[in-house]
């Protein structure tokens, strides 16, 4: 079962900015490699064969991705464009 957006992001409420980048890449490198095997037709994997789907975990990590995204804006305005902080820190 995979949680809902929102609690995906609350689980990362206390980790810090470079986490939430790890995080980010995470779901972009799998939404990527699902957008490559779907645009060659291959649904070959075992991954097929178990729930939740790729293509649900596709349309997901999506959605993970769209909060996580405004949550880390948020964070950077305030941490790094109006706070003291750089990324390099």
């Amino acid at each position: 079962m995979m949680i809902s957006p929102v609690t995906f992001v609350e689980e990362l409420k206390d980790a810090d900015y470079n986490t939430l980048i790890k995080e980010r890449d995470q779901l972009i490198e799998y939404i990527v490699e699902f957008e490559k095997k779907e645009k060659a037709g291959d649904r070959s994997g075992d991954e097929w064969n178990y729930n939740p789907m790729p293509d649900v975990v596709y349309q997901v990590y999506l959605d993970y991705l769209a909060e996580l995204c405004k949550m880390m804006k948020e964070i950077y305005r305030e941490e790094y464009v109006w706070g003291n902080k750089k990324l390099s820190d």
